[in-house]
């Protein structure tokens, strides 16, 4: 694709409103030669870099998803032989946990539906999955070490023990998986409950077939899925950190089955919607 060096507003064959449902990972999407988000911003930045990730090769992207996926059915056989997904149990999923500040501040303006959304179990879970990968990695953070490179708008990850430079390479990138969606698959879920509160009272006001809450529960759908397959390539490397990680992986295995029993029309939901060659 090509630009003009000015301002004007990006041209192209672009999908309306494929952003709705967006994870803004642009390096790591198949679409952004059909959004117009991208494009405007790469309008803006004209940043070298931002123009080789933009042109990074389709098919790296597809293998090292299939790479981060492959891997969450045998995660979940590990987890449910140990502990049975039950809400139920005696595992540690439903303790009592300290009121956070500053997530507590961050709600005190939001309406009334976005409140009774974030005092759901599958809120409340994925803001403790979010907390507790953040305490991870923080409590690694001498061993985990993590290098930005400013250049290329990477960063290298280095382990002791590790000098494989290719399995350097896949942890590096399962570590990058986890720590992007750590934080959207709470904002996601909360964004679909509090859309489906909004569709039961105006429903008429919403697309029958596409709803909002649908396209939100899927986005967290496929974030979760991506960190379980990413925590367990972590797990498979880092074998002794298997006890720490297990957690982890159980909040999300969790996650998804509520997600997918609140959202049942998740998985069916279209996006991108099919585009028309007709302008």
């Amino acid at each position: 694709m090509e630009f003009n060096d000015h301002l004007e507003l990006p041209e192209g064959d672009f999908i309306p409103g494929i952003y709705n449902y967006c994870n803004r990972w642009c390096e790591r999407c198949m679409y952004t030669d059909k959004c117009r988000v991208f494009a405007s911003e790469k309008i803006l930045t004209r940043e070298v870099e931002a123009i080789k990730r933009y042109e990074k090769s389709m098919e790296e992207n597809k293998d090292f998803w299939d790479q981060v996926n492959k891997t969450i059915e045998e995660a979940a056989e590990l987890i449910d032989e140990e502990i049975p997904l039950l809400k139920n149990d005696n595992s540690s999923l439903f303790e009592q946990w300290e009121d956070d500040e500053d997530a507590e501040e961050a709600m005190k303006e939001h309406e009334e539906k976005r409140v009774k959304a974030k005092n759901q179990d599958i809120s409340k879970v994925s803001l403790k999955y979010e907390k507790a990968v953040h305490k991870w990695f923080e409590e690694r953070k001498d061993v985990l070490k993590q290098e930005y490179n400013s250049d290329t708008e990477d960063f290298d990850l280095s382990y002791p023990g590790i000098v494989d430079e290719l399995v350097l390479k896949q942890l590096t990138e399962s570590v990058e998986v986890i720590q992007w969606y750590h934080i959207q698959i709470w904002i996601k879920i909360n964004r679909a409950l509090s859309s489906s509160y909004e569709e039961e009272e105006d429903g008429d006001l919403f697309d029958e077939y596409q709803k909002d809450s649908d396209g939100s529960a899927m986005v967290a759908l496929k974030g979760i899925d991506s960190s379980i397959g990413a925590w367990s390539f972590v797990r498979g490397k880092l074998t002794s950190e298997w006890e720490t990680i297990k957690p982890m992986i159980r909040m999300l295995l969790w996650l998804k089955m509520e997600v997918e029993k609140e959202f049942p029309n998740a998985k069916g939901f279209v996006w991108p919607p099919p585009h028309s060659d007709k302008h």
